[in-house]
C-alpha cells in the first residue's frame, strides 16, 4: 500500500468514526457534513473530497460502527476457555447498560435503530445490514456447535434456528430498552435472554451470573 493510499484509508476511518459519534448524539436526519467536519477540526469540503454525497457518508459510517463493534465482541469471546462462557459474554455483551451506567453499547443500539430505518429506503445499506446479521448469527452458531460437539449444549437443538430466535429476542428487546420502556429494562433483559438460552440449550449458567 502507497503512503498516499494508507493517508486516504486513515482519514476515510476517521470521518466515519466521526460521523458514527455525531450520529449517535443527533440521529441520522439531524446529521450535517458540518457537524462530522466539527468533529475532526476540518473543512466539509474534505469530507465531501472523500465521500461523494451525505447519504453516502451516513450509510457507511452505520455499517463501520457495527464492523467495529462485532469485530471487538468477537476478538474478546475468543478470549474465554468454554462456549458456554463465551454464549454467556455475548450476550451480556449486547444487552444496552442501565441508565446510570450507560456505555458505547448504547451508542450501538441508536446506531442500528437509524440503520434499520434507513437500510427500507437504501439498497446499499440494506445489504451491508444483511450481511452483517449474517454474521453475527453465523458467529452464534459457531459458539452452539462447538458447544455441542463438546458436550455443553444439547446436540438435538438447531444451531441455526437457535442463532435467529436468540438474536431475535436480543434485538427486539434492545429496542425497548433504548426506546426506555419501562416494563422491559437492562436487567429485564438480560435476565430473559440468559434463561432463554440456558434453557433451550440445557445449560447451566455460571455461578457469578445472578438471573434472578
Amino acid at each position: 500500500m502507497s503512503p498516499r493510499q494508507k493517508l486516504t484509508d486513515t482519514r476515510r476511518q476517521q470521518i466515519l468514526e466521526a460521523a458514527g459519534q455525531v450520529i449517535a448524539v443527533r440521529g441520522i436526519c439531524e446529521t450535517r457534513v458540518a457537524d462530522i467536519a466539527d468533529v475532526l477540526g476540518v473543512s466539509p469540503g474534505l469530507i465531501l473530497y472523500y465521500f461523494p454525497s451525505k447519504d453516502r457518508l451516513l450509510g457507511e459510517a452505520l455499517a463501520h460502527q457495527d464492523r467495529q463493534f462485532f469485530a471487538e465482541l468477537a476478538k474478546r469471546a475468543a478470549d474465554l476457555e468454554s462456549a458456554r462462557d463465551r454464549l454467556v459474554f455475548i450476550i451480556e455483551a449486547s444487552c444496552p447498560t442501565a441508565s446510570v451506567r450507560k456505555t458505547a453499547i448504547d451508542d450501538e443500539y441508536a446506531l442500528w435503530l437509524e440503520m434499520w430505518a434507513r437500510a427500507r429506503q437504501d439498497p446499499e445499506l440494506a445489504e451491508a445490514r444483511q450481511r452483517m446479521d449474517h454474521e453475527w448469527r453465523n458467529s452464534i452458531v459457531d459458539i452452539v456447535v462447538e458447544g455441542q460437539r463438546g458436550g455443553e449444549f444439547a446436540a438435538t437443538v438447531d444451531a441455526s434456528d437457535f442463532a435467529v430466535r436468540l438474536s431475535a429476542l436480543i434485538d427486539g428487546m434492545a429496542v425497548q430498552v433504548v426506546l426506555g420502556d419501562p416494563d422491559v429494562g437492562y436487567d429485564r433483559m438480560r435476565r430473559l435472554c440468559l434463561q432463554a438460552a440456558a434453557a433451550e440449550l440445557g445449560f447451566a449458567l455460571p455461578g457469578d451470573v445472578m438471573v434472578s
